[in-house]
């Protein structure tokens, strides 16, 4: 069973909210939710909702990515077995979990340039000599300057 909603003026949509008023799904299934942009042959997912969270509100992948002109989005609605459902990932947990991983290699990159500092050759090899209390200095400097500028690692140094 599939449903298709069209959405006037989508530029305008920061979120949406799909609502089962009346839940009744056959068992072990859910609505999955999907979006399309003209001239809505491809559909990426967005979420879903199912007995146990009959409700919820999604904010609208396409938002800051639309040209002026567009005039319509589709929302589609699919009964698909939770089984499934659980095989999917949302375009926008796919990105959340690629500016995570950007992040947090900000961070390593950050200390790695700072421990480099002090590394000194000794007879075994290069090695790191440093106290907690510098790294205890690294974080108070990396908490400055993330307060400051939170993506500051993004930013080539020249």
């Amino acid at each position: 069973m599939r449903f298709v909603l069209n959405v006037s003026n989508p530029a305008q949509v920061r979120e949406f909210a799909i609502s089962l008023l009346k839940p009744v799904l056959p068992k072990g299934h859910g609505a999955t939710v999907y979006f399309s942009l003209p001239p809505f042959k491809d559909w990426q997912y967005v979420g879903a909702i199912a007995m146990n969270l009959p409700s919820q509100i999604f904010s609208a992948p396409w938002r800051g990515t639309l040209p002026e002109n567009v005039k319509g989005v589709q929302i589609g609605i699919s009964i698909e077995s939770i089984e499934f459902i659980k095989n999917l990932h949302p375009q926008a947990q796919r990105e959340e979990e690629k500016k995570l991983v950007s992040s947090v290699q900000g961070v390593a990159n950050d200390l790695y340039q700072y421990l480099q500092s002090f590394a000194r050759n000794t007879s075994q090899g290069e090695m790191l000599m440093i106290s907690t209390k510098h790294l205890d200095q690294w974080l108070k400097k990396f908490e400055t300057k993330h307060k400051k500028d939170p993506y500051f690692w993004l930013k080539k140094e020249s």
